[in-house]
């Protein structure tokens, strides 16, 4: 069983050796590496399309136990800039972070229709971040456009997540469309505290196969 121990497991593992990535294609990279590590018998396949309209970031492969597990990843940073382990890195800032929040969701919902077609199959949405925005609740209390799309400490995500009424065109962009998380998913986070680096957090939102297949979602 895939859960987000094992995910947790693997991240603290992938951390012993890699304080910090230069892109999220670096971050891929090195967590395909650590998987195949980790678990040998398994094959990895990065950037897949298992069927038309799905596109996955990684996917492992257990043919003897029948078993596949799509991962889904975001990197997503705050501007920092140092040398960890004699590698100097310049992390840019990349803002938006409503626009980042609703393309974690649609990841959730992307893994979640694999799974749930698939028997035997689990996945899961990684997100690691440097930036204090995407974990931290909003502290004034207001209802904004992008209240539906909060990724923070303690949020719970589920059921049909839609723009505010008065959401920006350039914001709206590519991202017209509601997103469905099918499950009540809790958003725990871990902190990878580096020692010569940023800090990080870490968010996991792992899935099961249920024992019946979704119905098509709403948009």
């Amino acid at each position: 069983m895939f859960d987000a121990d094992a995910m947790t497991k693997l991240m603290s593992r992938l951390s012993a050796s890699r304080l910090v990535f230069h892109s999220e294609a670096d971050f891929q990279h090195a967590l395909a590496w650590e998987s195949h590590q980790t678990w040998p018998q398994q094959l990895v396949r990065l950037e897949t399309r298992p069927a038309k309209g799905i596109h996955l970031d990684l996917v492992l492969i257990d043919r003897l136990a029948g078993r596949e597990v799509a991962l889904e990843l975001k990197y997503l940073t705050a501007s920092w800039q140092g040398v960890a382990r004699q590698e100097s890195f310049d992390l840019l800032r990349q803002g938006a972070q409503d626009i980042r929040a609703y393309d974690c969701i649609k990841d959730i919902s992307r893994v979640e229709r694999f799974v749930y077609d698939r028997p035997g199959a689990d996945g899961a949405v990684v997100v690691l971040t440097n930036d204090s925005n995407y974990w931290t609740p909003r502290s004034h209390g207001r209802i904004t456009n992008a209240q539906q799309f909060r990724i923070h400490e303690g949020a719970t995500i589920s059921g049909l997540r839609s723009w505010g009424p008065h959401t920006g065109v350039g914001t709206l962009k590519n991202r017209e469309k509601s997103d469905h998380a099918h499950g009540r998913l809790p958003m725990p986070l871990a902190r990878l505290l580096n020692s010569s680096g940023p800090t990080w957090s870490l968010s996991l939102s792992a899935h099961r196969r249920p024992p019946q297949k979704l119905a098509p979602a709403r948009t």
